[in-house]
């Protein structure tokens, strides 16, 4: 079983998918943290201690960042299923490792590959805005480095939950239509349908606003864990509809 699961693993986090979105949210923050660095510059030729972590914090609040969300953590491993059951690789595959295996496997790596996705381009972006924008700062305190590392990484970890929540829903339905589109379509369709009927509809339950999940402005019971056990009980409900109809799919041949 250690074989299989490091073996998907290793086959999501080294796909093309797995760079493209990790470089597109990277790309995604620098622009739109753009016009917010072009206003600094314009009226501060001296940027305040701590700037290059405050813009990454407002770029990952910003609608371009929510928009691409859904999209880049789909990119790396959602549509894995059906191309399997299509190429016939599972025929050859799956004697070797058996059904529970072979479930766990995909569960587990597009759940990594989603989450990590969007904190590795996080992470990639926060480097380039310490390297590029520190020695423009006015000096500070070292000390207060960490401080600034454990603020973004905090946010990070919030899209990392939420990545790995996303690539699970497009993994799953993907799996159950037998459709490849559904599986970068469906993560960004609910999505946006949940956005909508909160923003016009049900305004108050902000627990199920992706948005919050995402950047917290309401009182959650466990702070910033609350968003992420929510998520955590919607990521174990779709891994069993997709082990459920993956048992039904492969014990029928």
């Amino acid at each position: 079983m250690l074989s299989t699961l490091r073996s998907d693993i290793q086959r999501a986090v080294l796909s093309r998918g797995f760079l493209a979105g990790a470089f597109g949210m990277a790309i995604v923050i620098v622009l739109a943290s753009t016009e917010s660095l072009y206003t600094t510059f314009e009226n501060a030729p001296q940027l305040p201690p701590g700037y290059h972590v405050e813009l990454i914090r407002n770029a990952l609040s910003s609608d371009m960042v929510m928009f691409a969300v859904p999209i880049l953590c789909a990119l790396p491993f959602t549509p894995v299923f059906v191309d399997d059951i299509q190429s016939g690789f599972i025929k050859q595959f799956l004697p070797r490792c058996g059904v529970n295996a072979y479930i766990l496997g995909k569960l587990l790596a597009c759940a990594i590959s989603g989450g990590l996705v969007l904190l590795i381009g996080i992470l990639l972006a926060y480097v380039l805005s310490t390297l590029g924008l520190t020695l423009l700062e006015d000096p500070f305190d070292g000390g207060i480095i960490a401080t600034y590392s454990a603020i973004v990484l905090e946010k990070a970890a919030l899209f990392l939950c939420s990545g790995m929540l996303w690539s699970l829903v497009g993994f799953t339905l993907a799996s159950m239509t037998k459709s490849r589109y559904m599986a970068y379509a469906a993560p960004f369709v609910l999505y946006y349908i949940l956005i909508i009927v909160h923003e016009r509809y049900f305004g108050a339950w902000y627990y199920l606003y992706p948005r919050e999940w995402l950047n917290p402005s309401h009182f959650w019971i466990l702070g910033d864990w609350g968003p992420v056990l929510l998520q955590s009980v919607f990521m174990i409900g779709f891994s069993i509809l997709f082990a459920i109809f993956a048992k039904r799919k492969l014990s029928n041949g």
